[in-house]
Protein backbone atom coordinates (compact mmCIF):
# COMPACT_ATOMS: atom_id res chain seq x y z
CA UNK A 1 0.00 0.00 0.00
CA UNK A 2 1.35 3.47 -1.06
CA UNK A 3 2.11 5.79 1.72
CA UNK A 4 0.78 9.38 1.52
CA UNK A 5 4.23 10.48 1.31
CA UNK A 6 4.62 9.04 -1.78
CA UNK A 7 2.30 11.87 -3.24
CA UNK A 8 4.30 14.72 -5.10
CA UNK A 9 4.94 17.34 -2.12
CA UNK A 10 2.57 19.99 -4.11
CA UNK A 11 -0.04 17.76 -4.09
CA UNK A 12 0.12 17.20 -0.64
CA UNK A 13 0.01 20.58 0.21
CA UNK A 14 -3.14 21.27 -1.49
CA UNK A 15 -4.76 18.13 0.33
CA UNK A 16 -3.65 19.39 3.95
CA UNK A 17 -4.90 22.49 2.78
CA UNK A 18 -8.56 21.34 3.58
CA UNK A 19 -7.87 19.21 6.97
CA UNK A 20 -9.58 21.13 10.07
CA UNK A 21 -6.47 22.68 12.22
CA UNK A 22 -6.48 19.33 14.73
CA UNK A 23 -6.44 16.93 12.15
CA UNK A 24 -3.82 19.32 10.36
CA UNK A 25 -1.29 19.38 13.55
CA UNK A 26 -1.87 15.92 14.42
CA UNK A 27 -0.42 15.08 10.87
CA UNK A 28 2.19 17.51 11.41
CA UNK A 29 3.26 15.78 14.68
CA UNK A 30 4.00 12.70 12.96
CA UNK A 31 7.24 12.72 11.70
CA UNK A 32 9.97 16.15 10.99
CA UNK A 33 9.03 15.26 6.96
CA UNK A 34 5.43 15.32 8.17
CA UNK A 35 5.63 18.53 10.23
CA UNK A 36 7.65 20.50 7.29
CA UNK A 37 4.58 20.08 5.40
CA UNK A 38 2.39 20.82 7.74
CA UNK A 39 4.31 24.11 8.19
CA UNK A 40 3.56 25.27 4.93
CA UNK A 41 0.19 23.96 4.36
CA UNK A 42 -1.98 26.54 6.71
CA UNK A 43 -3.60 28.71 4.24
CA UNK A 44 -6.62 29.71 6.56
CA UNK A 45 -6.50 30.91 10.49
CA UNK A 46 -8.76 32.63 12.45
CA UNK A 47 -7.16 32.84 15.57
CA UNK A 48 -8.45 34.43 18.72
CA UNK A 49 -6.94 34.82 22.17
CA UNK A 50 -9.45 34.83 24.81
CA UNK A 51 -9.66 35.83 29.19
CA UNK A 52 -12.34 32.89 29.54
CA UNK A 53 -14.40 30.14 27.62
CA UNK A 54 -17.34 32.43 27.55
CA UNK A 55 -15.73 35.15 25.70
CA UNK A 56 -14.37 32.71 23.21
CA UNK A 57 -17.71 31.25 22.44
CA UNK A 58 -19.34 34.77 21.91
CA UNK A 59 -15.94 35.89 19.89
CA UNK A 60 -17.44 32.74 17.61
CA UNK A 61 -21.23 34.07 17.03
CA UNK A 62 -19.41 36.98 14.85
CA UNK A 63 -18.51 35.53 11.81
CA UNK A 64 -18.69 36.11 7.79
CA UNK A 65 -17.16 33.25 6.15
CA UNK A 66 -18.43 29.69 7.97
CA UNK A 67 -15.45 27.75 6.50
CA UNK A 68 -13.46 29.55 8.36
CA UNK A 69 -14.78 27.50 11.36
CA UNK A 70 -12.85 24.56 9.80
CA UNK A 71 -9.53 26.61 10.90
CA UNK A 72 -10.74 28.21 14.14
CA UNK A 73 -8.21 28.31 16.60
CA UNK A 74 -9.29 29.43 20.30
CA UNK A 75 -6.95 30.32 23.29
CA UNK A 76 -7.76 31.17 26.50
CA UNK A 77 -5.19 32.71 28.93
CA UNK A 78 -4.50 31.32 32.25
CA UNK A 79 -5.79 33.03 35.12
CA UNK A 80 -2.30 34.67 35.82
CA UNK A 81 -2.18 36.15 32.83
CA UNK A 82 -5.20 38.39 32.99
CA UNK A 83 -4.53 40.15 36.11
CA UNK A 84 -4.40 43.16 34.64
CA UNK A 85 -5.60 45.02 31.32
CA UNK A 86 -1.84 45.67 30.01
CA UNK A 87 -0.69 41.78 31.06
CA UNK A 88 -3.76 40.94 28.82
CA UNK A 89 -2.62 42.68 26.24
CA UNK A 90 0.71 41.92 25.91
CA UNK A 91 0.15 38.21 26.26
CA UNK A 92 -2.33 38.35 23.20
CA UNK A 93 -0.22 39.98 21.12
CA UNK A 94 2.80 37.70 21.74
CA UNK A 95 0.76 34.71 21.31
CA UNK A 96 -0.36 36.12 18.02
CA UNK A 97 2.72 37.29 17.14
CA UNK A 98 4.22 33.87 17.41
CA UNK A 99 1.75 31.93 15.46
CA UNK A 100 1.34 34.39 12.43
CA UNK A 101 5.11 34.64 12.21
CA UNK A 102 5.15 30.66 11.83
CA UNK A 103 2.75 30.39 9.19
CA UNK A 104 3.20 34.16 7.46
CA UNK A 105 4.52 32.92 4.20
CA UNK A 106 1.43 30.77 3.50
CA UNK A 107 -1.46 32.21 4.67
CA UNK A 108 -4.22 33.75 2.43
CA UNK A 109 -7.15 34.41 4.79
CA UNK A 110 -6.37 35.73 8.79
CA UNK A 111 -8.51 37.03 11.22
CA UNK A 112 -7.03 38.37 15.14
CA UNK A 113 -9.19 38.61 17.67
CA UNK A 114 -7.83 40.57 20.51
CA UNK A 115 -7.94 43.60 23.27
CA UNK A 116 -5.43 45.90 21.31
CA UNK A 117 -2.65 45.62 18.47
CA UNK A 118 0.54 45.89 19.41
CA UNK A 119 3.58 43.37 18.45
CA UNK A 120 1.37 41.45 16.59
CA UNK A 121 0.73 43.82 13.79
CA UNK A 122 4.79 43.36 12.67
CA UNK A 123 3.90 39.53 12.20
CA UNK A 124 0.35 40.59 10.33
CA UNK A 125 2.87 43.08 8.04
CA UNK A 126 5.17 40.21 7.15
CA UNK A 127 1.96 38.14 5.64
CA UNK A 128 2.41 39.18 2.11
CA UNK A 129 0.28 36.51 0.41
CA UNK A 130 -3.11 37.53 2.37
CA UNK A 131 -6.26 37.80 0.16
CA UNK A 132 -8.25 38.52 3.47
CA UNK A 133 -7.50 40.25 6.98
CA UNK A 134 -9.54 40.89 9.84
CA UNK A 135 -8.65 42.26 12.48
CA UNK A 136 -11.36 42.43 15.55
CA UNK A 137 -10.45 44.64 18.47
CA UNK A 138 -14.55 45.28 19.67
CA UNK A 139 -15.68 43.21 22.97
CA UNK A 140 -17.62 45.00 24.62
CA UNK A 141 -19.24 42.23 26.65
CA UNK A 142 -16.18 41.62 28.10
CA UNK A 143 -15.36 41.29 32.00
CA UNK A 144 -12.02 41.87 33.71
CA UNK A 145 -11.35 43.50 37.31
CA UNK A 146 -8.72 46.02 35.07
CA UNK A 147 -10.99 47.34 32.50
CA UNK A 148 -13.15 50.39 32.30
CA UNK A 149 -16.96 49.93 29.95
CA UNK A 150 -15.69 53.03 28.58
CA UNK A 151 -12.59 51.19 27.07
CA UNK A 152 -14.54 49.98 24.23
CA UNK A 153 -16.29 52.57 23.11
CA UNK A 154 -13.32 53.58 20.99
CA UNK A 155 -9.65 53.32 20.21
CA UNK A 156 -7.50 55.22 20.09
CA UNK A 157 -4.99 56.61 16.90
CA UNK A 158 -1.82 54.77 16.83
CA UNK A 159 1.04 54.34 14.85
CA UNK A 160 0.91 51.13 14.73
CA UNK A 161 -1.21 50.73 11.92
CA UNK A 162 1.94 52.27 9.62
CA UNK A 163 3.10 48.91 9.57
CA UNK A 164 0.34 47.97 7.08
CA UNK A 165 1.58 50.32 4.23
CA UNK A 166 5.23 51.25 2.40
CA UNK A 167 7.18 53.72 4.48
CA UNK A 168 7.98 55.10 0.72
CA UNK A 169 5.62 55.23 -2.46
CA UNK A 170 6.01 52.82 -4.62
CA UNK A 171 6.49 50.39 -1.51
CA UNK A 172 3.64 47.85 -0.45
CA UNK A 173 3.12 45.65 2.40
CA UNK A 174 0.22 43.52 1.34
CA UNK A 175 -0.82 44.11 -2.30
CA UNK A 176 -3.43 41.15 -2.59
CA UNK A 177 -5.96 42.15 -0.53
CA UNK A 178 -9.17 41.26 -1.67
CA UNK A 179 -11.54 41.66 1.70
CA UNK A 180 -10.66 43.96 5.05
CA UNK A 181 -12.32 44.13 7.90
CA UNK A 182 -11.53 46.14 10.89
CA UNK A 183 -13.11 46.47 14.18
CA UNK A 184 -12.75 49.00 16.90
CA UNK A 185 -9.54 50.02 15.43
CA UNK A 186 -7.96 53.50 15.66
CA UNK A 187 -6.88 53.97 12.17
CA UNK A 188 -6.84 57.88 10.78
CA UNK A 189 -8.11 58.71 7.18
CA UNK A 190 -4.59 58.78 5.82
CA UNK A 191 -3.81 55.64 7.12
CA UNK A 192 -6.76 53.82 5.56
CA UNK A 193 -5.98 55.41 2.28
CA UNK A 194 -2.23 54.38 2.24
CA UNK A 195 -3.49 51.01 3.20
CA UNK A 196 -6.39 50.62 0.66
CA UNK A 197 -3.71 52.45 -2.12
CA UNK A 198 -1.65 49.40 -1.76
CA UNK A 199 -4.60 47.35 -2.28
CA UNK A 200 -6.47 48.03 -5.34
CA UNK A 201 -7.81 44.73 -5.62
CA UNK A 202 -10.04 45.02 -2.13
CA UNK A 203 -13.63 44.92 -3.00
CA UNK A 204 -15.13 44.55 0.37
CA UNK A 205 -14.68 46.83 3.26
CA UNK A 206 -16.21 46.22 6.84
CA UNK A 207 -15.33 49.02 8.70
CA UNK A 208 -16.97 49.13 12.35
CA UNK A 209 -16.71 51.15 15.07
CA UNK A 210 -13.71 53.08 13.65
CA UNK A 211 -13.78 56.37 15.02
CA UNK A 212 -11.35 57.86 13.84
CA UNK A 213 -12.21 57.95 10.10
CA UNK A 214 -14.08 61.30 9.19
CA UNK A 215 -16.09 62.45 6.36
CA UNK A 216 -12.59 62.65 3.95
CA UNK A 217 -12.39 58.58 4.14
CA UNK A 218 -15.82 58.46 1.98
CA UNK A 219 -14.48 61.79 -0.07
CA UNK A 220 -11.19 60.03 -0.81
CA UNK A 221 -12.83 56.59 -1.67
CA UNK A 222 -15.36 57.74 -3.85
CA UNK A 223 -12.58 59.37 -6.09
CA UNK A 224 -10.69 56.61 -6.42
CA UNK A 225 -9.98 54.24 -8.72
CA UNK A 226 -10.82 51.23 -6.14
CA UNK A 227 -14.12 53.21 -5.15
CA UNK A 228 -15.28 52.20 -8.62
CA UNK A 229 -14.78 48.54 -7.91
CA UNK A 230 -15.97 48.36 -3.84
CA UNK A 231 -18.68 45.90 -4.35
CA UNK A 232 -19.39 45.51 -0.43
CA UNK A 233 -18.96 48.19 2.38
CA UNK A 234 -20.20 48.32 5.76
CA UNK A 235 -19.42 51.06 7.61
CA UNK A 236 -21.51 50.63 10.83
CA UNK A 237 -21.24 51.37 14.81
CA UNK A 238 -19.80 55.15 13.90
CA UNK A 239 -21.66 57.15 16.44
CA UNK A 240 -19.44 60.66 15.87
CA UNK A 241 -20.86 63.40 15.40
CA UNK A 242 -19.34 64.07 11.90
CA UNK A 243 -21.61 60.87 10.05
CA UNK A 244 -24.19 62.16 8.65
CA UNK A 245 -26.29 62.88 5.61
CA UNK A 246 -23.17 64.71 4.70
CA UNK A 247 -21.18 61.23 4.11
CA UNK A 248 -24.32 60.17 2.06
CA UNK A 249 -23.84 62.63 -1.12
CA UNK A 250 -20.35 60.68 -1.51
CA UNK A 251 -22.17 56.56 -1.97
CA UNK A 252 -22.83 57.89 -5.46
CA UNK A 253 -19.47 57.82 -6.51
CA UNK A 254 -19.30 53.91 -5.59
CA UNK A 255 -20.89 52.59 -8.23
CA UNK A 256 -19.97 48.55 -8.04
CA UNK A 257 -22.13 48.81 -4.21
CA UNK A 258 -24.04 45.45 -4.00
CA UNK A 259 -24.39 45.69 -0.27
CA UNK A 260 -23.99 48.74 2.20
CA UNK A 261 -24.46 49.15 5.57
CA UNK A 262 -24.51 51.88 7.75
CA UNK A 263 -26.28 49.98 10.83
CA UNK A 264 -25.70 51.46 14.22
CA UNK A 265 -24.47 55.22 12.52
CA UNK A 266 -27.21 56.95 14.44
CA UNK A 267 -27.16 60.55 13.39
CA UNK A 268 -27.81 59.30 9.65
CA UNK A 269 -31.79 59.00 9.24
CA UNK A 270 -32.44 56.25 7.43
CA UNK A 271 -35.05 57.34 5.99
CA UNK A 272 -33.23 59.44 3.77
CA UNK A 273 -31.01 56.97 3.04
CA UNK A 274 -34.25 54.82 1.76
CA UNK A 275 -35.15 57.53 -0.34
CA UNK A 276 -31.57 58.32 -1.99
CA UNK A 277 -31.42 54.40 -2.64
CA UNK A 278 -34.92 54.08 -4.69
CA UNK A 279 -33.82 57.70 -6.56
CA UNK A 280 -29.84 56.94 -7.45
CA UNK A 281 -27.98 54.48 -5.83
CA UNK A 282 -29.73 51.12 -6.52
CA UNK A 283 -27.72 49.44 -3.55
CA UNK A 284 -29.64 45.48 -3.92
CA UNK A 285 -28.42 45.18 -0.42
CA UNK A 286 -29.07 47.85 1.80
CA UNK A 287 -29.00 48.08 5.68
CA UNK A 288 -30.05 51.23 6.96
CA UNK A 289 -29.07 52.89 10.46
CA UNK A 290 -31.84 51.99 12.54
CA UNK A 291 -32.56 48.29 9.90
CA UNK A 292 -34.53 46.00 11.89
CA UNK A 293 -32.44 42.95 9.70
CA UNK A 294 -29.54 44.04 11.39
CA UNK A 295 -27.41 41.89 14.10
CA UNK A 296 -28.27 42.33 17.61
CA UNK A 297 -26.51 44.91 19.37
CA UNK A 298 -26.71 43.34 22.61
CA UNK A 299 -26.10 39.52 23.10
CA UNK A 300 -27.76 37.74 26.51
CA UNK A 301 -25.72 35.34 28.06
CA UNK A 302 -25.70 33.79 31.76
CA UNK A 303 -23.66 35.89 33.87
CA UNK A 304 -22.85 33.10 36.38
CA UNK A 305 -21.04 30.90 33.29
CA UNK A 306 -17.50 30.51 33.49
Amino acid sequence: MSSITSLPPEILREVLRHLPIPALLSFGGTSKYHHAIQSISLSKLRLGVFTSRINAMIGLLDTHDDQRKTHNVQIVLSKKDVRSKKMVIRNQNKIIFNVVSKYQHTLRELEVTLWDLQLAAESIAKARNLLSLSIRLDHPLTRNADIDRSFWKDAPGSTVWNAFYGKEKGTTVFGRLESLNLERCGITDYQLQRFLEENPRITQLRLRKCLGLTEDFFRNLAHSMQGKSLRLLHFTQNTAEWVDERVLKHVEGLPSLTSLSLHGCHNVDSDIVKKMNAEQWHIKELITPHSADSPPDVVEVDPLYK
